[in-house]
């Protein structure tokens, strides 16, 4: 049960418990960890457990960060689950550095489960390093938000934290934005996550351009979304490609997901204009 932090500034106790379940919570390994074992590593299949109980505390940290990153990289719930204890506040850089420091004197250890064999490891300072950091403890929420605060859920909070939001003209547009938001009854978690990918992509500075730029954005998938249903051409256009890039991903989803966005845009494009 993770405390909320009542004070408005960060609970360091909440978030040193926190931080230490997380960090030491079992990790299955993962297919893309087991290759690079197998690859790097000159490791047969059978013995990869023997291999991870006897070598891997002996590798450089740059080979550690670079084979456990995919274990220790925070998803949003993760990242969630800090917010109660972050209040309104956020840590200082020093005081993030300070957890780094005291967790790693810790030797906090993981269980790495493969094939049915739990191999117990100690996390190496350079994994909790970036583990922390990635969990943007230290990240402000906008100013323009705080009013509204004791109102908006969690994971909420937690999107407001993205860097996009640290813009200036982000901040400018974000009380309108949340408005919009609210004014449409949905989701507002999915719709914030929405915005927050909009603001980095598209960086509007007014009202005026949000509301112009997401009908841009509406009629740009519109668009795509009729080629790639008649057959016409691969799906994919310019201002969309680096959406999916990289990522497999069935018909239906993608075509699922393009509606999805053309909704939303339409809805707020409507509501700011």
């Amino acid at each position: 049960m993770v405390s909320m932090s009542t004070s408005g500034k960060p609970d360091s106790v909440a978030i040193h418990a926190l931080a230490v379940e997380t960090i030491t919570a079992p990790r299955p390994v993962t297919t893309q960890v087991l290759d690079h074992i197998l690859a790097q590593h000159e490791v047969s299949s059978e013995k990869v457990n023997d291999w991870l109980d006897a070598e891997l505390s002996s590798l450089e940290p740059y080979e550690l960060d670079l084979l456990l990153s995919p274990l220790f990289t925070p998803d949003f719930p993760t990242r969630s689950r800090f917010e109660p204890c972050l209040g309104s506040g956020q840590l200082t850089s020093g005081e993030l550095t300070g957890l780094i420091e005291k967790l790693a004197d810790e030797s906090l250890e993981v269980p790495l489960l493969h094939e049915g064999v739990s191999v117990r490891t100690t996390v190496p300072h350079v994994v909790v390093d970036r583990f922390l950091r990635l969990l943007h403890l230290d990240a402000p929420l906008p100013e323009e938000a705080h009013a509204e605060l004791a109102t908006l859920p969690t994971d909420v909070r937690c999107l407001l934290r993205d860097r996009a939001w640290q813009r200036r003209g982000s901040r400018r547009v974000l009380p309108d934005l949340l408005e919009a938001v609210r004014r449409t009854g949905q989701d507002m978690t999915d719709y914030v996550r929405f915005i927050t990918d909009f603001v980095r992509t598209h960086r509007p500075n007014t009202r005026e351009e949000c509301a112009v730029f997401l009908g841009n954005l509406a009629e740009a998938c519109e668009q795509d979304l009729k080629s790639y249903e008649s057959g016409a051409r691969s799906f994919f256009n310019v201002e969309l490609k680096t959406t999916h890039a990289g990522k497999w991903k069935p018909r239906d989803e993608i075509i699922r997901e393009h509606r999805a966005t053309i909704e939303k845009a339409r809805a707020l494009s409507l509501l700011l204009d």
